[in-house]
């Protein structure tokens, strides 16, 4: 209750970005259908596994697919709110005092096609990558700049 007494009034918020989110994990469930349809074709299945190791062994395989390719989901409930003296990122208050200096960095991995937005404080550096226009948001609230 003091911490949110402490933030202030609410300037703005932002939310979780659904179009990067579907869009990304369709990607992903494009590609995980493609490596799939070319792996029976290149080597159809002829009947069950022949061992129990052998089908825990597909099914851990399947398993792990899977999670890979629905990852992107759990970022859905991804937000950000912009108080006069705090941000409120994903449930978790922070005033600015806490955060220090802030920074954005976008940053783009070798294993991957797409880039990802970091906001940067002393605290810690907060992955906002799936969240719509979280630097335009900090930049209205605080800079009064869009």
């Amino acid at each position: 209750m003091q911490k949110e007494k402490e933030l202030g009034r609410k300037l703005t918020e932002a939310h979780a970005n659904m179009g990067k989110i579907a869009l990304r994990t369709s990607l992903r469930v494009l590609l995980a259908g493609v490596v799939i349809i070319a792996g029976v074709r290149g080597n159809p299945p002829q009947g069950g596994p022949v061992s129990v190791l052998a089908g825990l062994l597909a099914s851990c395989v399947a398993l792990c697919a899977a999670v890979w390719v629905f990852f992107p989901l759990i970022h859905c409930g991804d937000f950000m709110e912009f108080y006069e003296n705090g941000i409120v990122i994903c449930k978790r208050k922070w005033t600015l005092d806490e955060l220090g200096e802030i920074t954005f960095m976008d940053a783009r991995s070798n294993r991957s096609a797409f880039t990802r937005t970091y906001m940067c404080t002393d605290v810690r550096n907060f992955d906002i990558t799936y969240i719509k226009d979280g630097k335009k948001s900090f930049n209205r609230a605080y800079l009064k700049v869009i």
